[in-house]
């Protein structure tokens, strides 16, 4: 068989089995409160809470719960982004994850795996600030202080419940209401110093600014300029940011030697998981991690035409152990698909705005 046949076969097996592996799953509408925005009290934040999944069924280690929240919480994210500097996270679990993005014809889809299985529960947020774009994002309870194993909906009314208001702080990855994702995954670690004029700013707070502000990739590759990334302590930085829009463009943002390297595609798709990008031959990458090499033999012999569907099975073919949740963003549409707890036979799906 000729090499140009071969590789013909090969791309038909990859559709066909993309495109059928899924075809059997459930697919779960899901609906976030929408509490009136003129009232921006905690407490409407709070009575917002919807149990999606508990805490026994399989696999889990927590639950799956949407939160809808309106108004300014920047002095409360403020605060935390301090506690953060404060009372470093050196002994905190930490992220391992893949990610891609993809035009694909008149859609663009960006699709992650977080592979870290000590969440707690999962937290799926509609933010609505009140000088901002609207933004849904997935945080870990564990961030907000929530144990292991409980029901956050029983704990809501408690002392305890007032932390669920600092789930949009800990977004690792979302889409805003103009199709600019952002998310972050972890690399080795490196040293980061204080510059003056420039506010050191704890990653997952930079992921909820740049939703909260920015409409595209080159808006957002300017206004991460103003701060310096950190996230185990004040002066070091172990990740990496993945930001897309909703025209296709992508980038790969890398903080080293006090500065910002950015790391733009060559094709129309681009691939992160948890190796250093900028100046290492894609090559290399290939050959470093296969969870890369997948999604982008994947990509590459498709031509980066997908749907959302064959993203997801992308994102399950490169699963791991941790993998906690799976969701691929409708760019353009707006709409998420994910699956929580590798569960891959229910899909959710949201459109929030």
């Amino acid at each position: 068989m000729s090499a140009i046949n071969c590789c013909s076969l090969t791309m038909c097996l990859i559709l066909l089995f993309s495109e059928s592996a899924l075809t059997q799953e459930k697919i779960i509408e899901l609906q976030f409160k929408k509490p009136s925005c003129t009232d921006t009290s905690a407490s409407k934040s709070l009575e917002s809470l919807v149990r999606v999944r508990r805490i026994s069924e399989q696999y889990a280690t927590g639950g799956l719960y949407l939160l809808t929240q309106c108004g300014n919480y920047e002095d409360l994210f403020q605060r935390e982004n301090q506690k953060a500097i404060d009372y470093p996270m050196i002994n905190e679990s930490w992220r391992y994850c893949s990610m891609f993005s993809t035009r694909s014809g008149d859609s663009v889809f960006m699709g992650r795996n977080w592979d870290n299985q000590n969440v707690g529960s999962i937290i799926v947020s509609l933010y609505k600030p009140q000088n901002g774009h609207s933004s849904i994002s997935f945080s870990r309870a564990i961030d907000m202080g929530f144990p292991m194993n409980v029901d956050i909906e029983d704990m809501r009314s408690t002392p305890m419940g007032s932390k669920l208001l600092l789930a949009p702080f800990y977004a690792y990855d979302g889409i805003n209401d103009r199709g600019m994702v952002a998310s972050v995954t972890g690399i080795d670690q490196v040293k980061v110093n204080s510059i003056n004029g420039k506010e050191s700013i704890f990653i997952s707070f930079l992921v909820r600014k740049i939703l909260d502000q920015t409409e595209s990739v080159e808006e957002a590759v300017r206004f991460v300029e103003k701060y310096i990334p950190f996230d185990l302590d004040k002066n070091s930085l172990d990740c990496h940011f993945y930001l897309a829009d909703a025209s296709g463009r992508s980038v790969i943002l890398e903080y080293t030697k006090n500065g910002w390297q950015k790391i733009y595609p060559e094709k129309s798709w681009q691939v992160m998981t948890n190796n250093i990008v900028y100046g290492v031959p894609d090559a290399k990458l290939r050959q470093e991690c296969s969870r890369y090499k997948s999604l982008s033999e994947t990509l590459e012999l498709n031509n980066g035409h997908i749907d959302w569907r064959a993203g997801m099975q992308m994102l399950r073919n490169v699963s791991q152990k941790g993998t906690t949740w799976s969701v691929v963003y409708s760019l353009r549409s707006k709409d998420v698909y994910f699956s929580v707890y590798q569960t891959w036979e229910k899909i959710y799906h949201l459109q929030g705005f």
